[in-house]
Parts: C-alpha cells; structure tokens; sequence
C-alpha cells in the first residue's frame, strides 16, 4: 500500500548531505565545493553545517568557523541563504564573522572547546522556509587555507519544526567608500512580496574599524558610530560567542565587538523602491584613500506550518500472539 505524507509537529533533524571530501585544507587558495541533495517536505527552521573529525594541529587561531568564507544555499532555484564574508584570517583570535553573522540573526555556532585537534564544529543558521514535496538544495562553500587540513566529515542537516517567520539573506551590494568623504550607499533590496527589511549585514575589508558614521536614511538624520551600532544591536550586551580551544579548553570566549564588521537594524521596514539608502563615512588608517565595503539585507517573511512530512502506513492490521497461534493452528 502506498504511504501518505503526514506532518510531524514536533522538532526533527534530519541529515540531507554528507561527504568525508568537503572540508578544510592547508591547501594553498582554500577551497571550494559544490554540493546538491533532494530536501524531505516540511518546515525548514534552521540549517546546519558541521564539520566533525581531527587535524594535526588547531586549524585556525580560534574558531573554525573562521575558515568559512561564503555559504550560498539554494532550494529549489531560490537562494535564499547567501553570506559572503571578508577579511578572514586564520590568525584572527576573535569570533569569525560568519559566526557574528548568524548570531545576530538568531543562530548559532557550536564547537568543541576541549580539544584543539579533535573537531566538532556546527553552524546553524536559521531559515523558516516551508519545503514542498520534490525539494533539492545546492550549497555552495567557500574555505580559506587552514594552518592544518581537517579529516573527518561534512554534514548539511536540518531542523525541522516551528517558526514564526520566513528569513531570507539577500545579494550582496557592495561599494567602495572613499576616505572622509560621506558617500551615498543604495542597498538593494530583493523584491519578495509581503517582506520586510530586519537589518543589514555591512563589512570592512579589513578586519578595523575604519568605520566613522552611517546614517540609515530610512529612520532619520542619525548617524550611527560603531559603537553605537553594537549597542542597538544587542552586541555589545550580549556578546559573540565562540570557541578558541588554544585560549581556554574549559569555556566558550565572547567578544562584544568583530572590528570592521556592523549589524545595521532597520526594525522591518517595509521598502516601496528596491532599496535602502545609507550615508556612510569612513577613514582607512592602514591604507589610507579608501575601502571596499559590502552590504548584505536580511528579509522576514510571516510563514506557517510545522515539522517535517514523513511517511505513514495507511493499512493498518492488529497483531498479537494469541491471534497468530490460532490463525497457526487453524491453517495446517
């Protein structure tokens, strides 16, 4: 008898890729993979990348999330996940970017902290999307060089259950900001229907804070310091944490500041024209003249429904053994 798709409510992880090929290397230039599965139907509410196995030596100079230098996801010809960032450094003894990223969107990065060698790291980002029946994700994975290459496992799950809204991580718009000079920045937008703008992800190209001020146009005439901006975002409160095992093998680490990386919050604005429009001024002190800066939206969308579909029997029969020795029985 066929099955019938039934949805389970409940939270479920569910493992929908798995390679022992796709990890970090010494290799010079990094890495770069380009993985596709089918996805099971359900409600996406976070997914998770994890690296798991050992190295000769602890692969970057805190977290290894700090290895990873772009994830693109796509469902189904829909990107939906695209964070790229800038000014990785195996070198870097604070919170990765990509870690600071996710966590200020509701996310998280689970690592070892016991061990410098023996790896176990998570990236969880969150999603809310409702996969239909058929779905097939590709990622697109970006490493820098590791200080040592890691052999073990790649793994894309997902969790599945409830969320209250649907959250999309748009194209990069990216512009280079001469030195004292306000510039006008216009971010685009992705023009999804019913989604507002939660905030933008703006990056340095250089792990410094060169940022002066950005003014987002859309509230107002204020301008915004670094400071400032890690206030309102709940960073300088709250934290970054993060897992450096050469530093403290007993305890996660938290920064409340990623220099040259802002969480710009736009409290769900709903944008008519495509765009959000920044003044920005900055002063590069190590190269002084300009830098490269990139912009990332982050969208909500309200969503709905529950869990992961799995299958179910529709044919039904009450077994037991009193049954099955009379049914024995009677059938010689």
């Amino acid at each position: 008898m066929a099955g019938s798709s039934n949805a389970n409510g409940g939270v479920r992880y569910t493992l929908i890729y798995q390679d022992a090929t796709s990890l970090p290397s010494d290799n010079v230039g990094g890495g770069a993979f380009n993985l596709s599965n089918p996805v099971p139907a359900g409600l996406i509410e976070a997914v998770g990348l994890r690296i798991s196995g050992t190295a000769g030596a602890q692969p970057s100079a805190a977290s290894t999330a700090e290895i990873i230098s772009g994830v693109r996801f796509t469902l189904n010809g829909d990107q939906v996940i695209n964070l790229q960032t800038q000014a990785n450094s195996v070198a870097s003894a604070t919170c990765s970017r990509l870690g600071a990223m996710v966590q200020d969107v509701g996310g998280m990065v689970v690592e070892e902290t016991q061990s410098a060698t023996a790896i176990d790291m998570t990236v969880w980002i969150p999603l809310g999307i409702n996969a239909p029946v058929n779905s097939r994700f590709e990622l697109a994975l970006n490493y820098i060089t590791a200080l040592a290459t890691i052999t073990g496992n790649f793994e894309v799950w997902i969790k599945y259950g409830k969320s209250t809204n649907l959250t999309l991580y748009g194209y990069q718009t990216s512009q280079t900001i001469a030195d004292n000079a306000q510039t006008m920045v216009s971010v685009k937008i992705p023009t999804v229907k019913g989604a507002t703008v939660a905030g933008v992800m703006v990056q340095g190209a250089s792990a410094a804070d060169n940022l002066i001020s950005i003014i987002p146009k859309v509230l107002g005439d204020f301008a915004m310091s670094p400071t400032y901006l890690r206030g309102i975002s709940g960073a300088s409160m709250n934290g970054y944490q993060f897992a450096d095992p050469g530093a403290n093998a007993a305890a996660q680490l938290f920064n409340d500041a990623i220099p040259g990386y802002y969480f710009v919050p736009l409290y769900n604005v709903a944008v008519s024209d495509g765009s959000v429009v920044f003044l920005m001024t900055s002063a590069n002190a190590a190269v002084p003249g300009s830098e490269f800066y990139t912009f990332t939206p982050v969208l909500n969308l309200p969503t709905s429904g529950s869990g992961e579909r799995t299958p179910v029997q529709t044919s039904r029969v009450a077994t037991g053994s009193k049954g099955a020795i009379l049914s024995r029985a009677e059938d010689q």
